[in-house]
């Protein structure tokens, strides 16, 4: 069987001298023109875009300026103000009144004694006020003092009671005699011995009285059968007043300028009322 033809080579360079391969096309330039242009105005559009549209709240700082700028704003906003307290001291100036000079009493002194004696007192000049205690004394019962007030005490048998003494300016007790028959107590002090009274008052035998109320006068009453006197220093006064001297009981109103020291000589009981 007779075979077909085989094809014809294909020509080549090498079987065919006269073929040669077809020219290539030129490439084109305007694509890539084209889209560098379109990239350029696509990065343009971004970048106007992050200008016109800054986002302080969500971008971070980039630069260590900026975060510092940042953490300044922070500070200004979060920061206590201090506020700062002065105190200040003003200059007291203190100023010293001197009193006068007063004299302090001493406490009261206490003596003992059985029969006659001759006591000195160590005491600083002033108003005094004395108690003399003889409660089984027999006999005439005496106390003397050297001052101006002189016999203090005269009775018969036993006694108690409280004489003033140095009442007067420039009047000095210096010494007390007591002449008695049996064991006896002597008392020497100031006005912690006297009766204090800011209205009516009462008692019984000789006291000392200091009224401490303003009076003009006083309604006095005694019950006793012996002499009964009241004497009066008052306070607005130099002079020394008897509104009382008389034996036995007695009732009456009388003149007394409170307040004032009374000494009250009595052998019963006694009341004054001041109004």
């Amino acid at each position: 069987m007779a075979q077909p033809p085989a094809d014809p080579p294909e020509p080549t360079p090498y079987n065919h001298p006269q073929w040669a391969p077809p020219p290539r096309p030129k490439p084109k330039k305007w694509p890539w023109i084209l889209g560098a242009a379109l990239t350029l105005i696509l990065i343009s559009t971004l970048a106007n875009a992050g200008k016109e549209t800054p986002s302080a709240a969500t971008s971070p700082p980039t630069t260590q300026a900026e975060l510092a700028r940042a953490q300044t704003t922070i500070t200004r906003t979060t920061t206590t103000r201090t506020t700062t307290t002065r105190t200040t001291t003003a200059a007291t100036t203190t100023r010293t009144t001197t009193a006068p000079p007063t004299t302090t009493t001493p406490p009261p002194t206490v003596y003992t004694g059985q029969g006659d004696d001759v006591i000195t007192l160590d005491r600083p000049s002033g108003f005094k006020i004395v108690k003399f205690e003889c409660p089984a004394c027999t006999g005439n019962t005496v106390l003397k003092s050297d001052g101006f007030e002189s016999l203090l005490v005269n009775e018969i048998g036993s006694y108690s009671g409280l004489r003033w003494i140095d009442i007067r300016d420039n009047s000095r007790t210096t010494t007390l005699t007591v002449t008695a028959v049996g064991a006896w107590t002597l008392t020497v002090g100031g006005l912690d011995l006297a009766t204090l009274a800011d209205g009516p008052v009462s008692g019984s035998g000789d006291a000392v009285v200091f009224l401490m109320s303003k009076s003009a006068k006083a309604r006095i009453t005694n019950t006793g059968d012996g002499n009964f006197a009241v004497h009066v220093a008052s306070t607005k006064s130099t002079r020394m007043d008897l509104p009382v001297n008389t034996i036995g009981g007695y009732e009456g109103t009388v003149p007394l300028a409170g307040p004032a020291f009374i000494q009250v000589t009595s052998s019963g009981d006694w009341t004054i009322t001041p109004s």
